[in-house]
């Protein structure tokens, strides 16, 4: 099954790239988003420690001004 996620998303941004209808492009982006969101959420629950730091290591890696 993740094999075939991973192919459907991959698929749908060649698709994507290659169309010229803006409705027909918002739906494959919108699928394609949807898509690896839910990878993401994947990815979360099976390493939280490293889900824990991925997404506020820009917030942490920027000095602060005084």
């Amino acid at each position: 099954m993740k094999d075939e996620s991973k192919e459907r998303w991959l698929e749908l941004c060649e698709r994507a790239s290659k169309e010229q209808d803006p409705k027909k492009m918002l739906a494959l982006m919108s699928e394609i988003n949807r898509l690896l969101e839910e990878k993401e959420a994947r990815l979360h629950q099976s390493r939280p420690s490293v889900a824990a730091t991925s997404g506020d290591f820009f917030e942490f890696a920027l000095p602060t001004t005084s």
